[in-house]
């Protein structure tokens, strides 16, 4: 907001399409330092815009209350606007402060944003529970982060836990309660979420499609025994230790409908990938990250070792550049199980955002090599 404030100052022109451009005016943060005619000029800028809202509260070491306050007298201002709101934002320094939120949050009746994101100073603890049993029922997205959980609305589509660490003492119990009305929930993404293990049911997530779950300690994976996901197609892996890999290959139920995998190859042992790769017997999507000498000594191994593996997969891509000879060797035992599979890899560091891919298919029986460029992160389209 203050950079496009300089850009006004540049010249006439700069000005003229500054004020003339409702784009960037269509995300406002507002907090204690705000002032209320800049609120209004900005959302007259912003025209008929999808809206991006940042609320903050006691985050710059001012009085809670008075944000409160001074957040009520733009009311009038901010609530004709909900209805073109897409994301609200919302950063709280304590659980009076959440409480004041979502207090302000009823009155603005913004029950009708569809994302909702949630932060809580490292220090304290955000409650959900309370925005919930405010009018907020028809949220498809929420994050948050550092955030104890409430019970979670059943128009959830999409749903992302950051950062709940071990001082939060959240349990297998509270998780079930949370989730056991998100029957629409169809993506989870767990970023650094420790939970108590109990040997209680898993809570059913019948419509649940896409799972990432990223950790570093055993109990950031526990969450894995407490739902059911039947339904699961894409799942994504991000683990820090041989050890935490191994006991997220125990808990994956055997007979999983996943079709799109990505993991990181972290041991050496064919024995134990076996296992894991058994119980995702449609695979046909792989996204898989490690060093030559981790692929060689186990992807290659099980290629070679296991014919039974491997045989509905349709693409594999690696995160990184591999000796050209091993990718030979591999795209050839992949090909011998299904002809149809292509093999994607990077062939260079990224430059100026972009970086080159190659990828390997057969064509009339013989191996075919072809190169693209590509944004960073971006995948080989077809």
């Amino acid at each position: 907001m203050t950079n496009i404030h300089r850009l006004r100052g540049v010249c006439h022109l700069w000005r003229d399409i500054v004020l003339t451009t409702p784009t960037l005016f269509s995300n406002l943060h507002v907090d204690f330092k705000t002032r209320p005619e800049f609120v209004k000029d900005w959302l007259l800028r912003s025209g008929q815009k999808d809206l991006t809202l940042y609320f903050s509260v006691g985050c710059g070491g001012e009085s809670e209350l008075s944000s409160y306050l001074f957040m009520l007298d733009l009311l009038d201002d901010l609530a004709p606007c909900i209805p073109r709101c897409k994301k609200l934002f919302f950063h709280a320094s304590s659980a009076f402060s959440a409480h004041l939120l979502f207090a302000f949050l009823k009155q603005l009746n913004a029950g009708s944003v569809p994302l909702m994101h949630f932060v809580a100073d490292d220090d304290d603890i955000l409650h959900l529970p309370q925005i919930f049993t405010a009018g907020i029922s028809s949220v498809k997205h929420i994050v948050a982060e550092r955030c104890a959980l409430g019970v979670l609305p059943s128009s959830l589509t999409s749903l992302e836990l950051v950062d709940m660490e071990a001082s939060l003492e959240l349990t297998a119990t509270q998780l079930r309660d949370a989730l056991s009305n998100t029957l629409s929930l169809q993506h989870l993404v767990v970023h650094g979420v420790s939970i108590q293990d109990d040997v209680g049911p898993r809570v059913l997530l019948p419509s649940l499609t896409a799972l990432e779950i990223s950790a570093s300690k055993s109990e950031e994976v526990h969450i894995l025994k407490v739902i059911e996901l039947p339904e699961l197609e894409q799942l994504v892996l991000q683990l820090d230790e041989i050890e935490i890999s191994q006991l997220v290959f125990k808990i994956i139920s055997h007979g999983s409908k996943v079709k799109r995998l990505a993991l990181a190859i972290m041991t050496s042992s064919p024995g134990r990938m076996r296992s894991f790769f058994k119980t995702v017997p449609q695979l046909e999507w792989l996204d898989v990250s490690g060093s030559d000498a981790q692929m060689e000594t186990t992807l290659n191994a099980l290629l070679l070792s296991y014919p039974d593996l491997f045989q509905s997969i349709q693409r594999v891509e690696f995160g990184e550049e591999l000796a050209d000879g091993l990718l030979a060797s591999m795209f050839h035992a992949l090909a011998a199980r299904s002809p149809s599979v292509k093999l994607v890899s990077p062939v260079s560091d990224v430059v100026n955002d972009h970086r080159d891919l190659q990828c390997m298919f057969l064509r009339g029986g013989a191996v075919v090599t072809e190169h693209k460029k590509v944004v960073n992160g971006d995948i080989w389209e077809d």
